[in-house]
């Protein structure tokens, strides 16, 4: 580089990184003025879905993200903004949204024919030198196959980096795996040669995007054994290969016209617990094994399917604004059984028995973020 010109290199680095940082703080005055109240101070999900876990059902990359904030989403409460806001404002949120991502995202599944590669070396060249059987890109970031699937898998994605750190992969299930991180091969292994042979190194990567591959074959099975997270030595884990999702989308249960009851395993409640979600979005926890309200949230709601690696296996989440002081005892006795539950409009109707006497409860709305509960 001319020693001249340093300067001015400099100077423009400068202004580039500084036109970034004002873009993403405008995104987020924008995300905060529109997006916030369905997706999240943290963008976590709300009335509408997590912006920042691995399921992208209408895509994640900055182009696909643009349009469903510009065009909407039919069926959803989701309109389109380009309507609303100008194109600059609508890339500051989309780069915003984008500058929280972590673990692989963007990712395209291949598979290949096995033919081609017996007693070849695998690396990112060699795939690039034959034509795939299929190509897909899928919403929910993990890395899989079909049921007896006989072939080769290559997984290409984008690694979002938040933490500068030292990494690993942690890889298993046999057969044959080379991972590269932005061209450089950072595991290998193949249980059909000797253990020297393999290696799986320590590296640093700082903030930013990187170029993740996954090559990966193995004897047919009944389903895919192999195995592979990202983790981050100082702490944190991503999965990169995990469970289709095919037909299973995240199941959001929101409030509707009507009261209903969700009976969903919630972390820190008892199983029996009732959620109630009324129509003014206030969700009551109802333990109908003490008789007492443990928990309200306000613009509430309970995501069935938080968990995208293991689905069946995880608790609900119930979300929302915790309300302070709902905590009460409504009915007090030694022994509690649930006879039946029923809508009546807006409120719901709890009968049990306390101690063999019959007792009716209601929940209705109180107001716009409140409720009430007597016995009848």
């Amino acid at each position: 580089m001319n020693p001249h010109s340093l300067p001015f290199f400099l100077v423009s680095l400068s202004l580039t990184v500084l036109s970034y940082a004002n873009n993403l703080q405008r995104g987020q005055e924008v995300y905060s003025q529109i997006c916030v109240t369905c997706h999240g101070p943290n963008l976590d999900g709300g009335i509408g879905p997590s912006l920042v876990d691995a399921y992208w059902k209408h895509g994640d990359t900055s182009e696909a993200i643009m349009r469903s904030i510009s065009k909407g989403i039919v069926g959803t409460e989701m309109i389109a903004y380009e309507y609303v806001y100008s194109e600059e404002d609508r890339q500051a949120v989309t780069d915003f949204i984008l500058d929280k991502q972590e673990g692989n995202r963007q990712t395209l599944r291949s598979f290949y024919a096995r033919d081609y590669f017996k007693g070849k070396r695998f690396s990112p060249e060699l795939f690039d030198s034959v034509e795939s059987i299929s190509q897909e890109i899928l919403p929910e970031n993990f890395l899989y196959t079909k049921r007896m699937f006989d072939g080769v898998l290559r997984g290409q994605s984008k690694l979002f980096i938040k933490q500068a750190g030292k990494y690993r992969f942690n890889v298993g299930g046999g057969g044959r795996t080379s991972i590269w991180v932005n061209g450089e091969e950072m595991h290998y292994t193949n249980d059909q040669e000797k253990k020297n042979t393999h290696f799986n190194k320590d590296f640093h990567l700082e903030k930013g995007v990187y170029d993740l591959e996954v090559l990966h074959e193995e004897p047919t099975s009944f389903s895919m054994r192999f195995y592979a997270r990202l983790q981050r030595i100082e702490g944190g884990t991503w999965m990169l290969t995990g469970k289709s999702l095919e037909g299973n989308t995240p199941k959001i249960v929101r409030p509707g016209t009507e009261a209903k009851v969700v009976r969903k395993w919630i972390e820190g409640l008892p199983p029996r617990t009732l959620l109630v979600l009324l129509p003014n979005q206030v969700m009551v926890a109802y333990d109908i094994a003490s008789g007492q309200v443990l928990k309200a949230w306000k613009s509430a709601l309970v995501n069935q399917t938080p968990s995208l690696d293991s689905r069946s296996q995880n608790e609900s989440v119930a979300k929302g604004q915790e309300i302070s002081g709902a905590q009460q005892t409504v009915l007090q006795g030694k022994e509690f059984s649930l006879k039946s539950y029923e809508s009546a409009g807006d409120s719901l109707f709890i009968s049990t028995l306390v101690d063999g006497v019959q007792k009716r409860i209601k929940v209705s709305p109180d107001g716009s973020d409140s409720f009430s509960i007597s016995v009848q």
